[in-house]
């Protein structure tokens, strides 16, 4: 066996390695004592400073004054020791009364006076004395006849009655009536119990009359109120042969109410309060589409009024003459159906929005 490869046993004697383990086991001992001791001193330390640190709050929160808001200022103070202090010194809460020595009372001697009966005070004018007209006193000198055909006691309500009353009128008021026709006489009728115009409430939404739009008159009523995306071919079959449209409504939830919207392709029939009713405009591109707006055509002036969109394929690019302007790009997919009602969703939030923040040019919408 090599010398160098030697166990313990060999090498050293049982008494050695005795003493080598007991001499470790003390070394040990001792330190695991001397951790309890400096573990035991910490923490004496930490309560000693946990100790002051509760003094202090204690002392500060004796000294420190309670938050109140204004609203129980409002309501007054809820302890008042010291105006409590000095009413006991001057009022007894217990018998009722104040803390005052009682002086002797003086009799008081009620003296009974004879009840005269009053006569009404009677003025004599005498006869040698000639009574004038005084304006302020006309009640004095007018008991029975009227002088210069006034009646200080009367009012405008007998005139009024007697004009009511008297049979000169009547023929006058009948032949008025008689002049103006039956037909307007029922058309003032009619106008008085009914709003004035529905259409006028109608907030209106333009959109471009080139076929070579995407949104048109005849497939706005599905975009915009269905949320759905027809061709505009299929939506030319659908409608009947020859028809034309002039407008189109569609309808939307609008803070809460159902309102209905005005959807046109042709603003030169639009009359000078109708252009404060234009909420949206479908932007093709070109801009002699703009042609009759009174903003002198310029869209970058309408875009600052009314809210504008761009309606487009995902495929497309945006119309070069639109870039630099404020409006919304929609894109929407040329096969997937199923994502125009979140494009569409967003063209609400936004028109929603526009109108929300001008509410004074929209506030016809809620007019009854």
């Amino acid at each position: 066996m090599d010398p160098i490869l030697k166990t313990l046993s060999q090498t050293m004697t049982v008494e050695a390695i005795a003493m080598i383990k007991a001499k470790r086991l003390a070394m040990k001992q001792c330190v695991d004592v001397a951790g309890r001791q400096k573990r035991a001193q910490q923490r004496e330390n930490d309560r000693q400073v946990d100790d002051v640190q509760a003094d202090l709050c204690k002392r500060a929160m004796e000294r420190e004054r309670p938050f109140r808001v204004f609203e129980e200022q409002l309501l007054g103070e809820s302890e008042m020791t010291a105006a409590q202090e000095y009413l006991h010194l001057v009022y007894d809460s217990k018998r009722r009364c104040m803390h005052s020595t009682p002086r002797e009372s003086t009799p008081i001697v009620v003296r009974e006076v004879p009840i005269v009966p009053l006569q009404p005070e009677t003025r004599t004018v005498p006869p040698t004395e000639k009574s004038k007209y005084n304006r302020y006193g006309q009640e004095r000198f007018l008991k029975e006849q009227q002088e210069f055909g006034i009646n200080p006691q009367g009012s405008h309500l007998e005139r009024a009655t007697t004009l009511r009353a008297s049979p000169k009128t009547m023929p006058l008021k009948r032949a008025r009536s008689l002049s103006v026709p039956s037909y307007q006489r029922t058309k003032k009728a009619i106008s008085g119990c009914r709003p004035s115009n529905p259409r006028s409430r109608m907030p209106i939404i333009v959109v471009p009359a080139a076929l070579t739009s995407l949104v048109t008159l005849y497939n706005a009523k599905e975009l915009l109120q269905e949320m759905r995306y027809v061709p505009l071919k299929q939506a030319h079959r659908l409608m009947h042969h020859g028809q034309h449209l002039d407008e189109v409504i569609v309808e939307h939830r609008f803070q809460g109410e159902l309102v209905s919207y005005r959807v046109i392709d042709n603003v030169t029939r639009l009359t000078p309060g109708e252009w404060e009713r234009v909420a949206a405009v479908f932007a093709m591109g070109p801009h002699w589409q703009f042609k009759g707006w009174p903003q002198g055509a310029d869209p970058a002036a309408i875009f600052h009024q009314v809210c504008a969109f761009h309606l487009h394929f995902k495929d497309t690019p945006v119309c070069k003459e639109l870039c630099n302007l404020q409006l919304h790009p929609l894109a929407l997919s040329p096969n997937e159906r199923h994502s125009d009602c979140g494009i569409m969703m967003e063209f609400w939030n936004k028109l929603d929005h526009h109108m929300a923040v001008r509410a004074r040019q929209f506030a016809f919408i809620k007019q009854k």
